[in-house]
């Protein structure tokens, strides 16, 4: 049995606090703190905000989890049921509460232990006396020195005897309904079912089944299956583990004939028990009615979204819904109610969709928040941050009923209830890119997905934590993705494709350790077509549980989208390269483009890109012309203090809102420019020699010259590489020897050993050596598979790993070439990366 305080409090807090839960604590109130109303059959959610506030009342900042001191009566009248960390829900008895916690902040939930607060409900038994079932609990903080007591009380009523049946869907004639796994779980539950279901058998239904409508497993996918009236019998529908029946009961569906204009009953029998035994059984019915209005695309907002696409909310729909009701004062927040199952097969619903800190609601979570119109104190989540991306096999409607609470003032005592639609269509609008990472590639050339890509936007995401393994939830919608392509890996299976049937089942670890394991290095992306972007949609994990989901975006032109690049001195505004932008499409697509959508704007520490006299962002879709909204009135205003290099992603869109490519526009913002007579702006490295001679990096020749194309020195390459990974000017130590000083300084810190030939020239190897030691990066906590077939170094694993540099790609095999020497152009673009790495 796990200890109940773990590692939380010391020896003395555990007597004080095992004493004071024997009385009646001080600040107890003699009405419970928190109460909920519910009917026999039927649930409710706690909400996490109101234990906050509770928290709150005595303490300042977050609690971090509660557990429940008193729940004897809990069985009589129901159970609960919560998220553990695999996102799975879980019923819980009384039993079960003993020793347990429900953490404030889901993040914190233990592999193998606990639950999160959030998504917390309760679910009254079907047979359970009216009555007020009592729980008490308390709130810590963090280290377990603070908490606070409280009560519940949740008062069960109501009748069970429905007349429709255990469970009921409803569906408009022609269109699916799903089923819900969890439906049937509640009905064994409540039926007084024990331990746990396993698996539901249906009888045979009636003749009326042939002109209402067919069961199908996996409607519209891969490996779909019908079942006729003889044939649903014959199959057990198992509930999470496939060891217990044929089909997953959770991908099951109704299709409705486009006649069906009443109702169809199924009478089943869910069967569970404990452990492995199946010696239990609950009978029920599950009862289908039409619905001419199901679907209705009808409502108080209407959204239209592409399936596979992202759909925005606009706080001020919903501040037009209060206003227009009699409620007086303005808006403050909105909350929805649970959707029903169809919701789950429909999309999802995000704050932040695409960017740090995005969060994904499943159905019971999103009736747990507040989402506040303008001002956070009024909730959890911004409202105008809210937005739903549409499943790739959504269609019809699904509907969100809500509450938008407002008043006067700081009271919230106004509310008006409504309806928001989110219906497919193709007049959607320009649709939303979203790309956290960002590849090109040409329709002939495979795309190699890098790992240490995704590992490097992990550990900036989470603050440092390191990448264990991700899984993949969404596949390019054009184009094939392949797990082993070339079919060279030792790791994972032979070549496989990777669809959305599977891809999600699949882990693909940074650091595979045994040969069964799938290597997230042997991603390849094969284009299929030319002038298109696509996605590819992931979920990153640390091995403490820290999540990160993001979105790879792939665009695939007949040729390179060029970098367009900008210079500008420190403090200076730059106006946005309109022009140039249009060129570098039309060049690689052999198109114009309509507009663009930016992906990403600047740090906040290098400026602000503004649009007109507001600032820039991307969601909006910029012309090419002139007025407002286009792309000749972004205008970057860079920080006074600031130097550096601004990069500001985009999609080039069509007429039609539809991505043909995608590129870059960069912001050199220097001290001073600094020219060289054989250094252009069309020079492949101009950017890099720019903004590295006006920081004092790199110079040229006596004669004005840089000369990019010569083999650089060892000598010369050491100064530039120290110079960039933060060391201060070197002077001689041996006369007539320029370089003297900086082999001493790097000898004596141990980047250099033995008595290398200043004058004569540095290899790959060597380069990457003493840069990955200059910039002390860590050799430890690398993948274990090796990035090159032609050198194991570390410094070669590490500097890569650091996105400093490259190897050579083909066919499967990637290599460094270890031995070549480089040239001075080639060094100022690994020098670049090295000083941008350490900004």
């Amino acid at each position: 049995m796990r200890r109940f305080f773990r590692k939380r409090l010391p020896a003395f807090l555990l007597t004080l606090v095992m004493v004071m839960t024997m009385v009646p604590a001080v600040s107890a109130k003699s009405s419970a703190d928190l109460t909920y109303e519910v009917d026999k059959g039927d649930s409710v959610s706690f909400k996490e905000r109101e234990f906050r506030d509770l928290y709150r009342s005595e303490y300042s900042g977050d609690p971090s989890y509660v557990v429940f001191t008193d729940y004897s009566d809990l069985d009589d009248y129901g159970y609960l049921t919560a998220v553990n960390y695999y996102d799975k829900t879980v019923s819980l008895s009384e039993s079960d509460l003993r020793n347990t916690w429900f953490y404030y902040d889901s993040h914190d939930v233990p592999k193998n232990m606990d639950y999160a607060l959030d998504g917390l409900t309760f679910e009254a038994n079907r047979r359970a006396d009216s009555g007020t079932l009592r729980l008490k609990f308390e709130i810590y903080d963090a280290d377990g020195k603070n908490y606070v007591y409280g009560t519940m009380d949740i008062k069960v009523g109501g009748g069970s005897g429905s007349s429709k049946g255990d469970i009921t869907y409803t569906v408009k004639p022609g269109e699916e309904v799903t089923f819900d796994d969890e439906d049937f779980v509640n009905a064994y539950d409540n039926a007084g079912g024990s331990g746990t279901m396993k698996y539901v058998v249906f009888e045979k239904p009636s003749s009326d089944y042939s002109n209402a409508g067919t069961v199908y497993s996996r409607y519209g996918k891969r490996n779909a299956t019908s079942f006729t009236r003889s044939e649903l019998d014959d199959y057990k529908f198992y509930y999470g583990d496939s060891d217990y029946g044929d089909y997953d009961l959770d991908e099951l569906s109704f299709v409705a004939d486009k006649s069906f204009s009443d109702s169809i009953e199924i009478a089943f029998t869910a069967y569970g028990g404990r452990g492995s035994k199946e010696n239990d059984s609950v009978s029920g019915t599950l009862k289908i009615t039409s619905s001419k209005s199901a679907s209705s695309s009808k409502g108080d907002i209407t959204y239209t979204v592409k399936a596979g696409e992202e759909v925005a909310f606009d706080d001020a729909d919903f501040e037009k819904i209060y206003e227009n009701s009699r409620c007086t004062g303005s808006l403050k927040y909105v909350e929805f109610s649970r959707p029903d199952s169809a919701f789950n097969n429909a999309g999802t619903l995000y704050s932040r969709y695409g960017k740090r800190n995005e969060t994904a609601f499943t159905r019971s979570s999103l009736s747990s928040n507040k989402f506040y119109y303008g001002d956070s104190d009024y909730g959890d989540y911004d409202l105008d941050e809210l937005s739903f991306v549409a499943d790739k096999s959504f269609s019809g409607s699904v509907e969100l009923s809500f509450t938008a609470y407002g008043g006067t003032g700081t009271r919230t005592n106004q509310n008006v209830t409504g309806t928001l639609v989110i219906a497919t269509g193709t007049s959607a609008g320009v649709s939303r890119y979203v790309g956290n990472i960002r590849y090109n590639t040409t329709p002939s050339t495979a795309l190699q997905i890098n790992a240490n890509d995704i590992a490097r936007l992990f550990r900036k995401y989470t603050s440092g934590e390191a990448l264990q393994y991700l899984t993949l939830t969404s596949v390019p919608a054009t184009g094939s993705l392949y797990y082993n392509y070339y079919n060279t890996s030792k790791y994972g299976s032979a070549q496989m494709p990777l669809t959305a049937s599977t891809a999600g089942n699949v882990v693909f670890s940074y650091s595979p350790a045994s040969a069964s394991e799938y290597d997230l290095s042997e991603l390849t992306y094969i284009p299929s077509g030319s002038n298109y972007c696509t996605s590819l949609g992931f979920t990153g994990y640390s091995s403490n549980g820290t999540t990160v989901s993001a979105t790879i975006l792939i665009s695939v032109t007949a040729s390179p989208v060029s970098e367009v690049y900008s210079v500008t001195t420190k403090g200076t505004s730059v106006n946005f390269p309109a022009n140039s932008v249009y060129s570098a499409v039309a060049s690689a697509t052999g198109f114009g483009l309509s507009s663009i959508q930016l992906l990403e704007l600047p740090a906040s520490k290098a400026g602000v890109l503004y649009s007109g006299s507001y600032a820039a962002d991307v969601t909006t879709a910029y012309s090419y012309g002139d007025g407002t909204g286009s792309m000749s009135q972004l205008r970057f205003i860079p920080n006074s203090g600031f130097t550096g290099s601004v990069s500001i992603p985009y999609v080039a869109l069509n007429s039609s809102g539809t991505a043909i490519g995608s590129g870059v526009v960069s912001i050199g913002v220097v001290d001073s420019v600094k020219k060289f007579t054989d250094i252009s702006t069309s020079t492949w490295c101009y950017k890099y020699v720019t903004e590295l001679a006006s920081a004092n990096v790199i110079s040229g020749y006596s004669n004005g010259t840089f000369q990019e194309k010569n083999t650089i020195t060892y000598g010369a390459a050491l100064k530039l590489i120290m110079l960039a990974a933060g060391y201060s000017e070197q002077a001689p130590t041996v006369k007539g020897s320029t370089f003297s000083g900086y082999l001493a300084k790097a000898k004596a810190d141990g980047l250099v050993s033995g008595n290398p030939k200043l004058n004569g020239p540095i290899t790959r190897l060597q380069i990457a050596q003493i840069a990955a030691k200059a910039l002390k990066l860590s050799t430890t906590g690398l993948p274990s598979k090796k990035p090159f077939t032609d050198t194991n170094d570390v410094y070669v694993q590490a500097l890569n790993a650091a996105g400093i540099i490259e190897g050579y790609f083909s066919n499967g095999t990637s290599t460094y070439k270890p031995n070549n020497t480089l040239t001075r152009g080639q060094v100022s673009a690994i020098v670049w990366r090295m000083k941008n790495s350490v900004q």
